[in-house]
């Protein structure tokens, strides 16, 4: 990204007429959140995780050079949307430190503790928005791993946060208008996420990374039909296999997909609907058998988010035998030395 760039993404938000409205929209929930008694608890529940699950969307759709969505009433569900709470946690390991450390040491050294979180929770929000794992995105090897896929121009994003937050400090000695000092502020999150997004975009990150939605397609996107046969199929082979017979029910899976037209899509669908079942066992072993495909399609990218979510359920978790030496390629081909295969 070169200079004109980022001056330009400093003013993004504000040139996106979504993004101006959903600022505002946020702004006053929260402000009546903060003076609305009981009923304002109730609704910064429900409100905080729908915050931060837009933004996270935003952040996805800058770095895919879509259009800013606009929020909706799916994301105020707080237990689908709890795992995008996962950057507060961030937050407040900085906090604290600035909090438990800031008698002891100097406000140089308060400044560096900022700074720091500051360079940490974009590398964490992107990797969050990526894999929709909290986990991995408290993972530091995963956050280092973002931060050189985003290369030198990612450090335009921390040094764009500590300058506003060092100017909004000024502000409040000034006593400038609380009000405009809590706008700045909301712009100044909005701006973390679309600055994030855009960086992930000028450094093409989405090879390296895995940019684009690992989640499958959802089921409005499958004809009902289909669904609805995919399902009995998965149900019948979790028969099979919950009475013991594993090999039998994968070959009841197996004979069904001979038949798919997009067999990747429909592994993919098979293989998330196993992750739902009471443990992750047979979901891990049919994953072999879909890796095995995958290497064979020369499919990178999707091998690469197979291995990250297989190892998510089971660090202990290993490829066939016959692909091992092949993985082992494909993880040194893209850089992925924060995934570790067990030997």
């Amino acid at each position: 990204m070169t200079a004109s760039d980022i001056a330009r993404e400093l003013l993004f938000p504000l040139t996106n007429m979504a993004i101006v409205i959903a600022m505002i929209f946020f702004w006053l929930l929260f402000g009546l959140g903060q003076k609305a008694g009981l009923f304002g608890i109730a609704l910064l529940f429900l409100a905080t995780p729908a915050y931060l699950r837009y933004l996270l969307y935003l952040l996805e759709t800058r770095a895919k050079g879509q259009a800013a969505p606009v929020p909706e009433i799916a994301m105020f569900n707080p237990a689908e949307n709890f795992w995008s709470l996962t950057p507060l946690i961030l937050i407040a390991v900085g906090v604290w430190s600035g909090i438990l450390f800031g008698t002891k040491i100097s406000l140089f050294g308060v400044m560096l503790i900022g700074l720091a979180t500051m360079t940490i929770i974009p590398a964490s929000l992107a990797v969050l928005a990526v894999t929709h794992s909290p986990q991995e995105s408290l993972n530091p090897a995963a956050i280092v791993h973002m931060i050189r896929a985003c290369g030198p121009a990612y450090a335009a994003v921390p040094f764009a946060q500590f300058l506003m937050t060092m100017s909004f400090v000024a502000m409040f000695r000034a006593d400038v208008p609380l009000l405009l000092i809590e706008l700045g502020m909301s712009y100044q999150i909005f701006l973390m996420f679309t600055m994030t997004g855009a960086v992930l975009r000028a450094n093409d990150v989405a090879i390296q990374v895995d940019i684009e939605d690992p989640l499958p397609p959802t089921e409005k996107a499958l004809s009902a039909d289909l669904l609805k046969e995919r399902q009995r199929v998965a149900n019948h082979a979790y028969g099979f296999i919950s009475r013991g017979n594993r090999a039998g029910g994968f070959a009841h899976i197996r004979q069904w997909l001979e038949q798919e037209t997009h067999r990747d899509e429909a592994y993919q669908w098979f293989f998330q609907q196993m992750l739902t079942w009471e443990n992750a066992v047979p979901a891990l072993f049919f994953a072999q058998e879909f890796l095995n495909l995958l290497l064979k399609w020369n499919m990178d990218r999707e091998a690469l988010k197979l291995i990250a979510r297989c190892l998510h359920e089971d660090p202990r978790w290993r490829p066939g035998q016959e692909d091992r030496d092949a993985v082992q390629e494909l993880l040194l081909r893209h850089g992925r030395e924060d995934l570790v295969i067990p030997r």
